[in-house]
């Protein structure tokens, strides 16, 4: 897909102004979470979005696949080329991520190929193939270790058995202010004359929290990120069931999603409502909750949004330990992404 260009004049070679044809600078906003891939770009005015499971697969079993692929089985998989080797991505969230799967759950995975694989299944999705600004985001606690590594890493030329991909930029944001320039250009009047804005970014396996003032002065005293999000309160679920049903429930996914859904669980056939079993896992909530009223100090100064996929499980321990009303934002779990991309767009006009 390719944006219209934008008329401009501009000077020949004898001074004299003529008309010329450039292509409107392309910002796509990618945020590699540990549980999904989420991305968004413009499409004339309209903002478009994506996601897809953060698995990407390698050797054997992306050859079976390939194999599968061609009866007709899982038409979504993409096969992508990293130095290479070849990953397979599933990009449809329709299916189920089997128990055999294993996430990647530690502070360096931006750097594994795993996540580039992730970012070049993005960017085919996307169907951008010159990007103008590419925007991605790190938790807070490893923002500036890993950094200027990925803008050096997708800065250039890209070529992972799809065609040529060009990105002329790359920006690294941390990860909570994609939903801080989400909330800005959503809803504008959140912003309180007299208070500063807080975003806590709940996410799979991070909780990161940004504040700034109104005119984006960002303080860095009550700014910070820690290990922890929806896989604790998961892992805490799974533990529970597992003492009383017996058995495997090592699919943190399926957990995830009959409770996203609010649908019974179905293991060995039988139907599980996981109700009683979610309200008696989220005190493994609070610890986390008590260590963003660190980082934040005090609440009294502070109009506090949540964002991120793992809100829904933190919200009623934030309310309680910093003792205020959170705000939900719309459309939490693409915040970040859209964020991202917007922040792009507004790199690319300060450029022009």
């Amino acid at each position: 897909m390719y944006n219209q260009p934008a008329f401009i004049r501009k000077p020949n070679s004898l001074g004299i102004d003529e008309p010329a044809f450039i292509k409107k600078p392309v910002a796509l906003g990618i945020d590699v979470g540990y549980s999904s891939t989420k991305f968004s770009y413009m499409n004339g005015e309209e903002i478009v979005t994506g996601s897809f499971p953060s698995i990407a697969l390698r050797g054997s079993r992306a050859t079976f696949g390939s194999a599968m692929e061609s009866m007709g089985a899982r038409e979504a998989d993409l096969r992508i080329e990293v130095d290479g080797a070849v990953y397979l991505v599933n990009t449809s969230e329709l299916e189920v991520i089997s128990s055999s799967a294993i996430r990647t759950e530690n502070d360096e995975f931006s750097t594994t190929k795993e996540y580039t694989a992730l970012v070049y299944s993005a960017m085919l999705q996307s169907q951008l193939r010159d990007i103008s600004e590419l925007v991605l985001a790190l938790p807070m606690h490893t923002f500036t270790a890993y950094a200027p590594l990925l803008m050096q890493k997708f800065r250039g030329r890209h070529e992972f058995g799809h065609g040529a991909f060009t990105i002329h930029n790359v920006s690294v944001l941390p990860q909570p202010v994609g939903a801080y320039s989400y909330l800005r250009y959503k809803n504008p009047s959140a912003f309180v004359a007299g208070t500063f804005c807080c975003v806590i970014d709940c996410g799979w396996n991070t909780t990161d929290t940004f504040t700034s003032s109104p005119g984006f002065k960002i303080d860095h005293e009550r700014s910070g990120g820690l290990p922890g999000g929806a896989a604790r309160v998961l892992r805490e679920i799974s533990a529970l069931l597992q003492r009383k049903y017996k058995g495997r429930f090592s699919n943190l996914d399926r957990i995830d999603q009959s409770i996203v859904n609010e649908t019974p669980l179905i293991h060995l056939g039988e139907e599980i409502d996981l109700t009683p079993f979610l309200q008696a896992a989220l005190h493994v909530t609070v610890p986390i909750a008590r260590s963003v009223l660190t980082t934040i100090k005090t609440a009294e100064d502070l109009t506090i949004f949540l964002a991120g996929g793992a809100g829904h499980y933190y919200r009623a321990a934030l309310r309680e330990t910093l003792g205020c009303n959170v705000k939900l934002l719309d459309n939490p779990r693409f915040a970040n992404a859209i964020g991202f991309m917007l922040a792009g767009e507004s790199f690319c006009r300060g450029r022009r």
